[in-house]
């Protein structure tokens, strides 16, 4: 191979986007290798917390793994940021973000304290890092896991990191609101303390995921 072919076949590499399914079947395979022994995956899917949760005070916050970011993670980081920022200042992208958003819900996407069931999943879904990470949600037949997995730089691939973000039994869990007319793929999660969290699946093929849970309620239905 030429000089300049190897070159434009590294660029297009770098330049490419994720195959997103691919990282999150590999990310799946990670967050199951920590779960406790005996615990069996009925379904998982990678997680964000709902668009208008609020950021947890510092003392509920917690370091993702561990590590302080390297000087090109920041790079990379900053520079993503600053994507974001002239995104958003686009005057047609924000009259699209209003578009997409007619109609939307904008009361409250959660209730209870920090220390609630509730307030412990928003808080794992918002750690303090720099890091890229994908959060999945494994259910298993006990319970409800959030792993938390390390990415590469680029966000590309699945790196060498992973842990134990956020865990309740499933006997806690007492019912799942979709909010398709929030946005697709949003849905509320209660639980038997009384609290709830609205939390975002993103991609598609989280289907079989939402079927699992026992209790399933419309978005027309109230909470209970």
């Amino acid at each position: 191979m030429r000089i300049g072919e190897a070159l434009w076949s590294g660029l297009k590499a770098w330049v490419a986007p994720p195959d997103r399914h691919a990282l999150l079947r590999e990310a799946k395979a990670r967050a199951a290798a920590l779960l406790p022994p005996g615990e069996t995956v009925v379904d998982g899917h990678t997680v964000e917390p709902g668009e208008r949760v609020p950021q947890p005070p510092k003392p509920y916050r917690v370091d993702a793994f561990g590590l302080r970011p390297r000087a090109t993670d920041r790079l990379l980081n900053g520079a993503e940021r600053v994507d974001l920022a002239l995104d958003r200042i686009n005057p047609f992208n924000a009259a699209m973000d209003a578009w997409d958003r007619r109609g939307e819900d904008r009361s409250a996407q959660w209730h209870g304290g920090w220390e609630s069931a509730a307030g412990r999943l928003a808080a794992a879904l918002r750690p303090r890092t720099e890091e890229k990470y994908l959060s999945v949600m494994l259910l298993t037949g006990g319970g409800l896991h959030v792993m938390r997995v390390r990415l590469t730089s680029d966000g590309k691939k699945v790196s060498d990191a992973a842990e134990p973000a956020y865990a309740v039994a499933r006997q806690d869990i007492t019912w799942l609101r979709d909010r398709k007319d929030v946005r697709h793929g949003t849905h509320e999660i209660g639980f038997a303390d009384g609290s709830w969290v609205t939390v975002f699946l993103p991609l598609g093929g989280w289907g079989s995921l939402v079927e699992a849970f026992s209790h399933r309620l419309r978005h027309t239905d109230p909470r209970p």
